[in-house]
């Protein structure tokens, strides 16, 4: 909403005063006629513009704070993006079977049992001196690398002086240049320094097995890379103690991507993979809640000599339910709140909807403050002042409709009988 307790110019000031003027009275007949109404309203020495300036600083705020309440408990009545949400995954043996869920995955837990993961091809070569003349043939040398039925034809060239160490790396240079979806590395011996090429499928399963074949030169044999020394090979593995079924991958599939298991190693045992509400992040996000729940409180304290003490009982009645204490929220001595997360993370655990209905659900904690606060923003400044500041407000609309000289020499007025 726009704050106007009237209107606040530019520099903070409430029309119709000037911040450099204040009331001088003149000997004239009409200043006479009111001037018993200014002397019980106003004492020099004190500036009642200061205190419209303080009670609009103390709307400000107060209307600020609730801006973000509405915020906080917005974050926690999102439909899909809400903490009450977001899932985590459980492993009872991470060694063998790890997870992961996303929002909005049903709360259950699966049994998964690996028969067997899935696995890459590997054509591992022969060590090789690095530094003696290349075993691979001088000048041009192409291969074929096939692999899901694409053949693709890799050259490299070989000079008369190249080592062992050069050759390889222009082999390895060429293979990864060539993207088939097979990657070259040389690995190196530790304790000789010699060095070997190796071959390996960029994915698993059965289907990434490759195969390469020396067309002009001798690269693939020479080097010792046209053997598997590891098949390319699917996943094999049950859940719930359902059929057996294969994976060309190790992540499979649990709740139509919402939540995913990855085959790490085989297991004799079933695993048990528990989808559960991620607890931190709910309790945090309650957290921010009553957290700035406590700072309109502080707010609605701090101006409290302007501000309409409904307002207060309104907001406070809004949190005030046993529903909320058993969950963890309660209330302090002074009106703020205090979360209990130890409480909230049980309620979580024993009672998640009723939890979620409580905090986040239509007319929940989260709804409430929402709307009080959207109330707020748009009543106008002025329904939320108490009587008194009311009066001040009319004093300076009063003192607008008086055509009255105000000199700068003189000092500023008090509404004296507002105290």
């Amino acid at each position: 909403m726009a704050l106007s307790i009237n209107s606040i110019n530019s520099n903070n000031s409430i029309y119709p005063i000037n911040r450099t003027a204040s009331l001088s009275f003149q000997s004239s007949n009409s200043q006479n006629a009111n001037q018993s109404f200014f002397s019980k309203y106003a004492v020099k020495n004190n500036s009642y513009e200061q205190y419209i300036k303080t009670a609009a600083t103390g709307i400000a705020n107060f209307l600020k704070s609730a801006q973000d309440m509405q915020a906080s408990a917005q974050k926690l009545m999102q439909k899909d993006h809400s903490s009450f949400q977001a899932r985590i995954a459980e492993s009872s043996d991470s060694k063998k079977v790890t997870a992961t869920a996303s929002a909005g995955a049903a709360s259950k837990t699966y049994e998964v049992k690996v028969n067997a993961i899935a696995t890459s091809q590997t054509n591992s070569g022969t060590f090789l001196s690095k530094a003696e003349p290349s075993v691979v043939s001088k000048g041009i040398n192409e291969f074929n690398i096939t692999i899901g039925g694409k053949s693709t034809k890799v050259s490299a060239v070989i000079s008369d002086n190249d080592t062992n160490d050069q050759s390889l790396t222009k082999l390895k240079d060429a293979v990864n240049a060539a993207k088939t979806g097979v990657t070259a590395s040389i690995v190196t011996d530790d304790k000789t320094g010699n060095k070997k090429l190796e071959l390996s499928s960029d994915k698993t399963g059965a289907d990434q097995a490759f195969e390469v074949k020396d067309v002009t030169g001798n690269a693939m044999s020479a080097t010792g890379v046209k053997n598997a020394t590891q098949l390319a090979s699917n996943a094999s593995y049950s859940v719930n103690g359902g059929a057996t079924q294969t994976s060309q991958s190790n992540t499979i599939d649990l709740e139509k991507g919402k939540a995913t298991a990855t085959l790490v190693a085989p297991s004799t045992d079933t695993v048990n993979i528990r989808i559960k509400p991620d607890e931190d992040k709910v309790i945090a996000q309650v957290k921010d809640l009553v957290s700035s729940y406590n700072t309109i409180h502080n707010r609605l304290k701090e101006a409290g000599g302007v501000m309409n003490s409904s307002v207060r009982k309104s907001m406070e009645s809004l949190v005030s339910s046993s529903t909320y204490e058993r969950i963890g929220i309660n209330r302090n001595g002074d009106g703020t709140l205090k979360l209990d997360e130890e409480q909230l993370k049980k309620s979580l655990s024993s009672n998640f909807e009723q939890t979620t209905k409580a905090i986040s659900g239509n007319y929940g904690l989260a709804d409430r403050l929402s709307s009080a606060a959207e109330k707020y923003n748009e009543s106008s400044a002025s329904s939320l002042l108490n009587s008194k500041a009311r009066q001040v407000q009319q004093f300076a609309m009063y003192q607008s409709s008086m055509q009255m000289a105000m000199p700068t020499q003189a000092s500023g007025w008090v509404v004296n009988s507002l105290y």
